[in-house]
């Protein structure tokens, strides 16, 4: 809980314009009704792990050096001296839980084409720390293996030259040296709106007014194109259009699944005027109350949402999740199945 409330503070300090650091050099000062800092005065458990690790020294930055040198030396290699001074924070999202449809051997929805990594859709909201690592590990693995027992080196191309040929169109429309809509731009509209209403605090309303503007943004970048004026910009005008694609469909999401009572989950918090209190000195930007979020709807975890663009506009479903196999084979059929490669279909 104290992390997360960090986590919020920090982010109101950014939306308002502001800049946070953490200073390793002095600890907490006293003052305004917070009483000077003792380390002997730490909750339990974080008192506990500062003793289990023999980390009790009088400075953060002696405690830090103590319990993780590389982590002082890794900033130094960025120019950023904890010796000398403060190191900026802001709450980034990390990870991406979510993504393409894909089977068991990581295919998509696409005959051919394979999505391995976070941009499978094989990451859950509570998965274990590491099993992302795991997961694009086994599925460029799986991937692999189904390409070379099924595909081999039989890749269709039938199809290839007029989709090229469609998409290389389409760009050269989007390109366009009239237009007053800034590639770079555009990328930084769409980052701030993503991390303002689509990041680790949500709310129905603020979401909903998110993909709105979103929505609009993308339908103006098809009317009046990009705004090019070399070669450089193409590939950052390309990226923005895609930017602002997606940011569509995350934000579909986002506000089917508020509008579905899924309160918060995973690593983000749900706002709600009737929900439970966080803190008292905590204030909703919005209202000026003290902030509340809504606890998570537990029957949600049994579905997804999958979200599907039907040439004009994204649909969402929502898709039970697939149950864990209970059936288990006997290793002869088992391995007779591997080898005459029934596995694959």
């Amino acid at each position: 809980l104290q992390s997360s409330l960090v986590d919020i503070l920090v982010f109101n300090e950014n939306q308002k314009g502001r800049r946070v650091f953490m200073d390793f050099l002095h600890n907490p000062i006293g003052g305004n009704g917070i009483s000077e800092f003792k380390i002997e005065d730490l909750e339990p458990e974080a008192l506990n792990y500062l003793k289990a690790t023999g980390a009790m020294q009088k400075l953060p930055i002696e405690r830090l050096e103590h319990m993780n040198r590389p982590a002082i030396d890794i900033y130094k290699e960025h120019d950023i001296d904890l010796y000398t001074e403060p190191l900026e924070i802001s709450v980034c999202s990390q990870h991406n839980n979510g993504g393409f449809a894909i089977d068991k051997w990581w295919q998509s929805n696409i005959k051919q084409t394979f999505v391995i990594g976070e941009m499978a859709g094989s990451h859950g909201v509570k998965r274990p720390g590491g099993s992302a690592l795991n997961a694009g590990q086994a599925g460029a693995s799986r991937a692999a293996e189904y390409i070379a027992n099924v595909y081999e080196n039989k890749i269709s191309t039938a199809d290839d030259e007029p989709q090229v040929k469609n998409i290389i169109e389409r760009i050269e429309k989007l390109f366009n040296s009239d237009s007053d809509l800034l590639p770079a731009k555009i990328i930084s509209e769409i980052q701030r709106r993503m991390t303002t209403f689509g990041g680790h605090i949500r709310k129905l309303a603020n979401a909903e007014k998110a993909l709105a503007e979103a929505q609009e943004l993308y339908a103006k970048i098809q009317a009046k194109g990009l705004k090019v004026k070399n070669a450089d910009d193409y590939i950052t005008a390309i990226q923005a259009e895609h930017l602002a694609f997606a940011s569509i469909a995350y934000l579909k999401a986002v506000v089917e699944l508020l509008k579905a009572g899924s309160g918060s989950r995973g690593s983000h918090l749900v706002l709600s005027d009737d929900g439970i209190g966080i803190h008292s000195d905590i204030k909703d930007p919005d209202t000026g109350k003290p902030l509340k979020f809504k606890p998570e709807n537990i029957d949600l975890r049994n579905s997804i949402i999958r979200i599907k663009f039907n040439g004009n506009q994204f649909e969402c479903q929502n898709v039970p999740v697939r149950a864990a196999p209970k059936d288990r084979k006997a290793f002869e059929p088992a391995w007779t199945d591997f080898r005459e490669g029934k596995i694959y279909y």
